[in-house]
């Protein structure tokens, strides 16, 4: 049992350094809730991002929030009381606050308390490419430093884009996210296309309650789920349509749920990749224990961001530095 004795909620902005567009979205400003947790000695922090691809309000994860704090308050458990909590932001907030606090109480790092190797020193991440068009697409490609890029698509100018973008970086690993934007037979279209042009994943092609149709598809190029898989519940169903997920921790409602659904993803062959509602250092920190796992790691959140964390991560060339103990964990 862990001795929680207060629990202090707030809401955040984070203005982007520019809008960042994607399939039916553009985004310039995130909200966030922040979860502060405390024994009287130590404390511990995390953050949940509201995402603006699911029906989920800021009103709302403030108000769970406040529910599990008025639970702990009067007693409850706050592990209990946390896993009871609908998976989302606001479970992923006070989750990982709760991850930083028992490593801060107990001396041990996050790693030993999931009983994971010792963290790698740095991850390698892709940097995301925002829908623009071609010639801006692949002027971005050019000036990126990471090995990995990360390319937000709708169904138009497909070819056109792609095929800029890999005369930029004839050198670089790209995945291709869809968001949910594109029909079966857009699919069926595009695949060969990008297959040639060596794009090494694409991301849920097609939207949510769709993907049966991907059970008689072949697909050249790896297809991961994102969207359609947020929890081990989601594991049956999508299992035999994707080769890989995408594990994100406002999706899973924090690191206890992901590290469970990486494990069960991975025993059932599937790929894994890490990625972030955006998001500042806090929720890149224990989104980097589950890219210690993963195939792909989309931890570029704050590269989008006019500002940062006090303690935040470093990005050096296309790698991510591990988050030190000043920060989380």
């Amino acid at each position: 049992m862990l001795d929680v004795r207060s629990v202090t909620i707030k809401s955040e902005q984070w203005r982007l350094r520019q809008p960042f567009r994607f399939s039916g979205f553009t985004v310039e400003t995130l909200e966030t809730v922040h979860a502060s947790v405390s024994d009287g000695q130590h404390s511990g922090q995390g953050e949940g991002v509201v995402p603006v691809v699911f029906n989920v309000r800021l009103e709302d994860c403030l108000a769970e929030l406040e529910v599990a704090r008025s639970e702990i308050a009067y007693g409850g458990d706050a592990l209990t009381v946390c896993a009871r909590m609908a998976p989302g932001p606001a479970r992923n907030a006070l989750d990982c606050a709760l991850w930083d606090l028992r490593a801060k109480a107990s001396g041990k790092t996050v790693w030993e308390l999931a009983g994971l190797p010792q963290a790698p020193a740095t991850l390698e991440v892709d940097q995301s490419i925002g829908l623009a068009s071609p010639d801006e697409m692949a002027s971005k490609a050019a000036a990126s430093a990471h090995a990995v890029l990360k390319v937000k698509l709708d169904s138009t100018l497909v070819v056109e884009r792609m095929s800029a973008l890999r005369a930029a970086r004839p050198d670089a690993a790209i995945l291709v996210d869809a968001n949910q934007g594109w029909t079966v037979e857009e699919l069926l279209r595009f695949t060969p296309v990008l297959a040639e042009l060596r794009v090494s994943m694409i991301e849920q092609p097609l939207r949510v309650g769709q993907d049966e149709a991907l059970r008689q598809l072949n697909s050249p190029v790896p297809l991961y789920a994102d969207e359609s898989c947020h929890t081990r519940a989601d594991l049956p169903r999508i299992a035999p349509l994707y080769d890989g997920i995408n594990i994100k921790l406002d999706k899973t409602g924090g690191l206890t749920e992901a590290l469970a659904l990486a494990r069960d993803a991975s025993a059932l062959g599937l790929g894994l990749m890490v990625g972030c509602m955006a998001g500042t250092s806090l929720s890149m920190a224990p989104a980097y224990v589950i890219g210690s796992l993963c195939n792909w790691a989309d931890l570029d959140g704050p590269l989008l961001l006019e500002g940062d964390r006090p303690a935040a991560m470093n990005y050096r060339d296309g790698n991510l530095e591990c988050f030190s103990p000043a920060l989380w964990g």
